[in-house]
């Protein structure tokens, strides 16, 4: 879970070097290796056994790929939005965008689970979230009801940020 829960964050892919460096530090590369080559053998028994015959990882000059197509993951389709959102000039597409990037956030990323690895990567997506929910409230400044309820979820996830709370205190400034 942990490889797959990886290559998810890193945007569905790695290099083999990436993954022992960050999964595997501590034993030999030959015994990391092997452990890797495990994993993947394992994580592509589940895909099989869950999702079909398909192919679900490709490992292709020691770059570990999964199929983007045969996952529908809450992370991607966050940030393909915010992409969208930052790559247009239309107002009306980037809050549609900004709007689509906050439904899809579920909370934390990964919590629980533990992993060293992946403090940073929480941090970053949090942070990610938060840009997006502030810039969508700031899209809805006219309509306050509407960047108040934005607002209110995203502090539900992230309740001391800071971000979210001059925003909230700038479109409630705006209102009176």
């Amino acid at each position: 879970m942990e490889f797959l829960v990886y290559l998810i964050v890193r945007g569905g892919s790695a290099y083999q070097h990436e993954i022992l460096g960050d999964l595997l530090p501590e034993p030999p590369h030959r015994l990391a290796t092997q452990r890797l080559h495990t994993y993947t053998y394992n994580l592509r028994q589940v895909f099989r056994s869950t999702g079909g015959e398909s192919t679900y990882l490709h490992l292709r000059r020691h770059r570990y790929t999964l199929n983007r197509d045969a996952f529908d993951i809450d992370l991607w389709t966050m940030r393909d939005a915010i992409t969208t959102a930052q790559c247009t000039t239309d107002p009306t597409v980037s809050a549609a965008a900004l709007q689509s990037a906050v439904t899809a956030y579920r909370g934390p990323l990964a919590a629980g689970t533990g992993y060293l690895w992946l403090a940073r990567h929480q941090k970053a997506v949090a942070n990610e979230y938060v840009t997006a929910a502030a810039a969508l409230a700031e899209a809805l400044a006219d309509r306050p009801t509407e960047a108040k309820a934005v607002l209110d979820l995203a502090a539900r996830h992230h309740p001391d940020d800071e971000l979210l709370t001059a925003t909230a205190v700038t479109i409630r400034d705006r209102a009176s």
